[in-house]
């Protein structure tokens, strides 16, 4: 107990101490005449110490958060790295959009191949609005009716453009010379088939913005754009025959079109950088087969 009480007894005595007004007093040097003088304690220095402190660190925390300074500061990263780092991952970001949007558009490709090969019609993911007609005709009814004559007629044209090949095979000897293919554009041809270099198409010269058109009546499976091809469209046919079109500047058919002979799907373009002027460059395919286009197509 009196330990305690001693122990308070200093306490106070040193918060006394420290609370003890003292003068300070500024004399002149040569006649040591009193200038100024002031009236304060060890406590009120003290906390106007902290003060002081205390500001001037929040002055200079401010000062080096704000300027140049603190790149001064050891291992803080150099501006024009930053900016480096940034520009890096925004390229990074856009390549890895594009990868995701091509997959997807890869993924539509190969379901709409699947589709037509299974007799059905390819959906692109974007419609999904579809018209649907329903002709109700009665069943003793013998007459045609316009609408259906129309219809029936569209499809005997149609099946003018059917492809006799063999299963499993390419197209069957005996029809290649009988089979013409509606030319997609009319031009001079610069660079031939050549397998073994891999060029799988012909090139043709063509005039800027001269419309591309369909060889044979098909479905639109794939459009898209790439750095080297620029805007590529791909036709899928009767009969397993594919048709490419590639460098078109513009497409003027999506995914899940139905195009016939001779319609305008594209413009022929100098789009992609294996293109050096405005030209077609055409694919002619068959059960993953490349077909020569000039033994099937006038392109004069």
């Amino acid at each position: 107990m009196a330990n305690k009480n001693n122990n308070n007894s200093r306490l106070k005595t040193w918060f006394g101490k420290i609370q003890e007004k003292k003068r300070i007093i500024v004399l002149d040097i040569d006649n040591y005449e009193e200038k100024r003088s002031y009236t304060t304690s060890k406590f009120n220095l003290f906390v106007l110490s902290t003060f002081c402190v205390i500001v001037l660190g929040f002055l200079a925390f401010t000062l080096i958060s704000y300027s140049s300074l603190k790149t001064l500061i050891p291992g803080y990263p150099n501006p024009t790295q930053q900016q480096q780092l940034k520009d890096k991952n925004i390229i990074i970001d856009q390549k890895l959009s594009e990868l995701i949007e091509k997959t997807e558009k890869e993924k539509v490709y190969i379901n709409n191949v699947l589709e037509i090969l299974n007799g059905n019609i390819p959906l692109d993911e974007k419609d999904t609005n579809w018209t649907k007609i329903k002709t109700n005709v009665s069943p003793t009814q013998n007459e045609i009716s316009p609408s259906e004559k129309s219809i029936r007629e569209k499809v005997q044209n149609r099946e003018k453009f059917d492809i006799d090949v063999i299963p499993g095979g390419a197209l069957k000897s005996e029809v290649l010379p009988q089979l013409l293919l509606f030319p997609p554009i009319k031009g001079e041809i610069t660079n031939k088939m050549n397998i073994s270099n891999g060029h799988f198409g012909v090139d043709v010269i063509a005039p800027k913005n001269e419309a591309v058109s369909s060889i044979l009546n098909g479905t639109i499976v794939y459009q898209n754009w790439s750095p080297t091809d620029g805007h590529v469209v791909h036709i899928q046919h009767k009969k397993n025959l594919l048709s490419i079109y590639k460098h078109n500047s513009e497409i003027l058919k999506k995914i899940g079109d139905f195009v016939e002979s001779g319609e305008p799907i594209a413009i022929v373009g100098n789009s992609g950088e294996h293109s050096t002027g405005p030209h077609l460059h055409f694919e002619l395919w068959h059960n993953g087969y490349p077909l020569d286009p000039e033994k099937f197509i006038n392109f004069n």
